[in-house]
């Protein structure tokens, strides 16, 4: 009898022990590199700016509650987040989240902020499937390994000043392409573990794309609670921490495949901290987040690997509840809007627009990506995209035309029109 009490208590406290392990997971760092570039990475500082070589990390802040919970959650419009749904509920006996308990920190250091930069919670919406799996294991569920750790947080207010994260509208992503990671948690480097619990800072880092699972391959399970997955391993500079690679032993639902043993240069992990941040991969020209973190396999050091929720396998449930023209950055002038690829104009009422370019025109639902637009001249109803502009496509016209932006005010629209081969101008483009 006292041995089988003995043996249950073992048993516990090696229970106790992994669940520790797992509340402990951090961010890992190549041990041969130091913390200050991760953090410029993670601020876009000095030779990390903005750019075809780095994404715009101004989008990615702490998610805090009143109790002390940390997460991290990205910006997909100007005031909707996206974060991992186990942040805000991670088990059946737990509450569904009081968003009066949570803010949102849009700063590099979470903990030293402007007021400015701290924004209040208006609701929050788990993703359905998330709930339901909770039911599962006796109340943990497994939601995560089903792709469906997934929640959307919608702000009080707006954020002015910052270019939500575009989301990937369907592409398969390319294994083996870099990715870059970002987060708020306590820090290690690869070999040695814990170095730095009080981490404020929000961290970037570097890895490869391992796994893409487009739908989770469990057909048990009804498939509106099947999401998609992706995964990194964290590789060592000795190459023998490979997780992922062909010879690895299989992990959840990931699937087989290969993975590159040789660390990328500030190659990262991530971590409990990390819970819900994002991962950016470049897709059509744009920096994307395509992913939230899940959960990892080990404690952050060589050989972990970081599970995430594949949001394109959602991407229709998160367009469904973001607004018009979700990829704008918001002015701080009143309904003033700017695309990065089509430039500042001001949101009316009615679905009518003024731009300095084009004048007067009307569009209906987008997120900013695309856009059909109709004016009353004789272009009539025209597109144009992010990947095309400053061409556009005229309906009414039934051709391509090339805007001279240089050339175009409100007044006069200069373009080139491919049929008749040659410069034309629309005096009073609106």
């Amino acid at each position: 009898m006292n041995d089988k009490l003995i043996l249950v208590l073992i048993f516990f406290l090696i229970s106790i022990g992994i669940v520790a392990v797992n509340a402990e997971r951090k961010i890992g760092k190549l041990h041969n590199f130091n913390w200050e570039e991760y953090y410029n990475l993670g601020s876009n500082l000095g030779t990390y700016s903005v750019g075809k070589s780095y994404p715009d990390y101004s989008c990615v802040g702490a998610l805090l509650s009143k109790d002390g919970i940390l997460g991290t959650g990205t910006l997909i419009s100007p005031n909707v987040l996206v974060t991992a749904a186990h942040v805000l509920r991670n088990s059946l006996s737990t509450p569904l989240p009081d968003a009066g308990h949570w803010e949102f920190i849009l700063h590099p250091e979470y903990k030293f902020t402007p007021e400015n930069s701290i924004y209040q919670v208006e609701n929050i919406l788990i993703h359905p499937a998330w709930n339901k799996r909770l039911k599962k294991q006796g109340g943990p569920g497994d939601g995560d390994i089903l792709g469906v750790d997934l929640a959307l947080v919608f702000l009080k207010k707006d954020v002015v000043g910052v270019y939500p994260a575009k989301l990937n509208y369907g592409n398969i992503e390319t294994l083996g392409d870099k990715v870059f990671l970002a987060g708020f948690g306590s820090l290690a480097d690869g070999f040695s573990g814990v170095l730095n619990q009080d981490n404020l800072k929000r961290v970037g880092g570097v890895n490869s794309l391992d796994r893409v699972v487009v739908k989770v391959n469990a057909p048990e399970v009804d498939e509106s609670e099947r999401g998609g997955l992706l995964a990194i391993d964290f590789d060592s500079p000795l190459q023998n921490t490979n997780s992922l690679g062909g010879n690895a032993p299989l992990v959840d639902y990931l699937g087989y495949g290969t993975s590159n043993p040789t660390p990328l240069d500030l190659e990262a992990g991530t971590v409990v901290g990390d819970s819900g941040g994002p991962v950016f991969i470049m897709i059509d020209g744009a920096w994307r987040t395509i992913g939230t973190v899940s959960y990892g396999t080990s404690d952050s050091t060589y050989g972990d690997i970081t599970v995430y929720t594949r949001l394109a396998s959602h991407v229709e449930w998160i367009q469904s509840y973001l607004p018009n023209w979700s990829q704008g950055k918001k002015k701080s002038f009143n309904n003033w809007i700017e695309l990065d690829w089509f430039g500042p104009f001001f949101n009316a009422v009615n679905n009518w627009n003024y731009h300095s370019t084009h004048g007067w025109f009307y569009t209906q639902y987008s997120s900013g990506e695309s856009f059909w637009s109709w004016q009353s001249n004789h272009l009539g109803w025209w597109w144009t995209s992010r990947s095309v502009y400053p061409f556009v496509y005229s309906f009414s016209l039934g051709r391509w035309l090339y805007i001279d932006i240089e050339k175009s005010d409100f007044n006069k629209l200069v373009y080139y029109d491919y049929e008749v081969k040659n410069w034309k101008a629309i005096l009073g483009s609106s």
